[in-house]
This record gives C-alpha cells, sequence and structure tokens, in this order.
C-alpha cells in the first residue's frame, strides 16, 4: 500500500513533533532547570566566598584581639580570687594588719554576693581596728597594693578614750571572686 504524498508528508511531521515534544519535555526542560538550579548554587556559593574572603580578611586583627583579652583575662584572675583563694587573701590582709602594729578587735568575712550574669561575686569583709593615724595610713597603703581587688566602701574613725595617738577604725570593704568555671 502506497501511501500518498500528503499523508507521507503527514506522518513525518507527526513523528517529527512527537520527536520534538518528548526531547523538550522529557530532554530540554529538565536539563534547563538543572541548569538553573546550578547557576543559583554557583551564585550563592559564589557569596559565601565572598563573604569567607571578608572573614578571612579580618582574621588577623580577630587573632590579635583574642590574644589582647586572654591575656587581660589572665591578669584580671590574677586579681579576682577564686573562692578556695579566699583563706590566702584574708591571711594576706590580716599579716598587713599586723606588720603596720594595727590591733584588730573584729575581723568578719561574710558570704559572697552572685550577681546574676556576671563572671565574679562580691564578698564583703567588715573590720574593727585600732591603730595610730599613720599605721592605718600605711596599712591602707599595703592593703591598696595586694595583688588582688579590694574596695573601702566606707571608714569611720573615732578616738580611743585611752591614748590620744591611737584611733578605733571601722572599716567594710569588698573583695571581688571570680565565677567557678562552668558554674552560673
Amino acid at each position: 500500500m502506497k501511501l500518498s504524498k500528503g499523508m507521507t508528508a503527514f506522518i513525518i511531521f507527526v513523528i517529527l513533533a512527537s520527536f520534538v515534544y518528548v526531547n523538550y519535555t522529557y530532554i530540554y526542560q529538565p536539563k534547563m532547570q538543572k541548569i538553573e538550579q546550578l547557576d543559583r548554587d554557583i551564585e550563592l556559593t559564589a557569596k559565601k566566598i565572598i563573604e569567607g574572603k571578608k572573614i578571612a580578611a579580618q582574621l588577623g586583627s580577630l587573632k590579635e584581639e583574642y590574644a589582647a583579652l586572654k591575656e587581660k583575662l589572665e591578669f584580671l584572675e590574677v586579681m579576682l580570687p577564686k573562692e578556695k583563694e579566699i583563706p590566702d587573701l584574708l591571711i594576706m590582709i590580716q599579716d598587713t594588719l599586723t606588720e603596720f602594729d594595727v590591733d584588730f578587735t573584729n575581723f568578719t568575712p561574710q558570704n559572697i554576693s552572685w550577681e546574676k550574669d556576671k563572671i565574679y561575686g562580691k564578698m564583703p569583709l567588715s573590720m574593727s581596728l585600732t591603730a595610730s593615724y599613720f599605721d592605718l595610713i600605711a596599712c591602707l597603703d599595703r592593703i591598696e597594693n595586694l595583688p588582688r581587688i579590694i574596695d573601702v566602701q566606707s571608714l569611720r574613725l573615732s578616738k580611743t578614750g585611752k591614748e590620744a595617738d591611737k584611733l578605733n577604725i571601722s572599716i567594710n570593704m569588698f573583695t571581688y571572686v571570680l565565677r567557678k568555671e562552668g558554674s552560673q
């Protein structure tokens, strides 16, 4: 059976149209979608590379800042005793009082008060002393230069009834204590 030229052309056209449709639908469109996805991935990766280069450019200064902060922390850790070092601090204060001929009648460390979200707490100390004015000044100067932070909150002086050159002294002060690692 012989087909007419029109029918042959129509069949070729239908086969060709089917071939184009199948290629477009199942090959071309998925490939285009894959290309678009890869283009988006390339764009995202390029942004990440730019961001990474910015961070890398700051890395040197951030390392220097980290080293400076670490050094400052080490310095502060020397000035802020940990709880287990409190007896040593109290002994240093007591030795200083004894060295300068300051008589202490009352030396009372109190409980540490921890402030929320801070790495340190305050430990109040109250003392009642008897000393001459100049011994007191020398003693306070030495306490000020101890390797720990001590903050005098109040200082009251009054004459003793017995000796004209001796004073009754009442001191309230704080020392700061570094919080234990991991406790908040």
